[in-house]
């Protein structure tokens, strides 16, 4: 049975470390591909990009790489999204592979938040990105056990490397006029300079 990892997010712009922790968690958890799932209109947050201008920057920065692949699932439906609704289209189309959801630390602590989380946990397996630098272990050993106890969440947990790096600060030095070399693909930058994004506050 092929295994696919599903990494969703607003990729607000996407980055070198969104790429980069994908790559690490395939091979450490032997994931076949990776498949990255732009949010479109997501019910927690509203983007000043259109999802159709995410969706193009996660396509040309994942482009290189053959076992990274992207969905439009979310950025085309045109009532708000929740995970679990598209967890459960998505193990419609992907039927023979068993399917985890990544997520990062932070995210961890807001699962017990999310829209269904108890039938989201019966769906699907949630891979933790645990970056270094992170102390509190038992903080997070208690969350995945309140997870477990509550919900019957199973959380795989893959320590990564250190990338610290954000949307928001990339977007902040996009307007402060600060150079993105090196912490974005070119085929990104391009994209985002030749179309004029984030350069004043909406």
């Amino acid at each position: 049975m092929k295994k696919y990892g599903i990494f969703g997010g607003s990729f607000n712009p996407i980055h070198y470390g969104h790429l980069m922790i994908c790559e690490y968690i395939k091979e450490e958890m032997g994931l076949d591909k990776v498949i990255f799932i732009p949010t479109g209109n997501p019910p927690h947050k509203e983007l000043e990009l259109s999802a159709e201008d995410r969706y193009e920057m996660v396509r040309l920065a994942i482009s290189p790489n053959p076992d990274f692949e992207i969905s439009d699932i979310e950025t085309t439906r045109v009532k708000k999204s929740y995970t679990v609704d598209t967890i459960r289209e998505l193990k419609k189309i992907y039927k023979e592979e068993k399917l985890y959801f990544l997520i990062g630390l932070d995210s961890l602590f807001q699962l017990k938040t999310w829209m269904k989380i108890g039938d989201l946990s019966q769906e699907i397996e949630f891979v933790v990105a645990l970056r270094p630098g992170y102390l509190d272990r038992e903080e997070v050993n208690k969350e995945i056990d309140f997870l477990r106890e509550n919900f019957g969440t199973k959380i795989n947990l893959i320590k990564t490397p250190l990338y610290e790096i954000s949307s928001t600060d990339l977007r902040d030095r996009i307007r402060e006029g600060k150079s993105l070399r090196y912490l974005i693909p070119k085929k990104v930058l391009d994209y985002i300079e030749e179309s004029g994004f984030y350069k004043v506050d909406l």
